[in-house]
This record gives C-alpha cells, sequence and structure tokens, in this order.
C-alpha cells in the first residue's frame, strides 16, 4: 500500500514540475517569428528577467540583447514592446494580444519588465 501512495505522490510530482514550460533564452529563438506571431517567447521570459535584464542597465543594451525585430518604442521612449502572442479570431482586428514591456528610466536605464494581457 505504501508503495501505491509513493508511485502516485512520484508520478503526480513529474507531471506537476514538468508543467512549467520555460526554456533558456536564446536569442536567435526569441526574433525567430512562427507563422504571424513570438507565441515562443512567453516560456524564455523568466530566465531572460532573472539572468539577462538587470537594474541600470542601458537601453541600447538591452536593443543589442532583444532586437527590435517585433518591438515597438513607445512615444515617450521609455519603453520597449515586444509582441508575444496576437489572435485575431476572425477578424481583422486582434482580439486578445500578450505584449512584453521593458521599462526605462529617464536616463535610459532598465528598471522593469511585464507581461500585458488584453483580451477583447
Amino acid at each position: 500500500m505504501k508503495t501505491t501512495y509513493s508511485l502516485l505522490f512520484l508520478f503526480i510530482m513529474i507531471f506537476v514540475t514538468s508543467c512549467t514550460n520555460q526554456v533558456p533564452f536564446n536569442r536567435e529563438g526569441w526574433n525567430t517569428i512562427n507563422d504571424i506571431d513570438y507565441n515562443h517567447r512567453e516560456p524564455m521570459i523568466k530566465d531572460l528577467q532573472t539572468k539577462y535584464l538587470k537594474s541600470g542597465m542601458h537601453y541600447n543594451d538591452v536593443v543589442k540583447l532583444l532586437g527590435t525585430n517585433g518591438g515597438g518604442k513607445s512615444d515617450d521612449d521609455l519603453t520597449l514592446k515586444y509582441d508575444i502572442f496576437v489572435d485575431y479570431g476572425w477578424d481583422i482586428d486582434p482580439v486578445e494580444t500578450k505584449i512584453f514591456i521593458v521599462n526605462f528610466l529617464a536616463d535610459s536605464t532598465y528598471v522593469s519588465s511585464e507581461i500585458t494581457h488584453w483580451k477583447k
């Protein structure tokens, strides 16, 4: 009986830990587009935030790291935006988007990053 519970517990733990879909950040992979979106970027973001994006990093260094492919700048030039996912459904306009936003201070140093998710 103990063996059965131990095996069941082991199976559940393997299943739960395998559900986290994270991959190491890879610049070439980051800038590769899949059909019309960059939905492979999201699993890289945790690694990117913990190992690559550091407080005080300069704007130009972030652009060198992430590139400008699929990115956009805000009007105030204090953020970079990188598409992760765009769903158009059956419409010409997006019905759902996920964007990775990199924020900078006024002196162009990195301060934070986040994922925004919008759904119609």
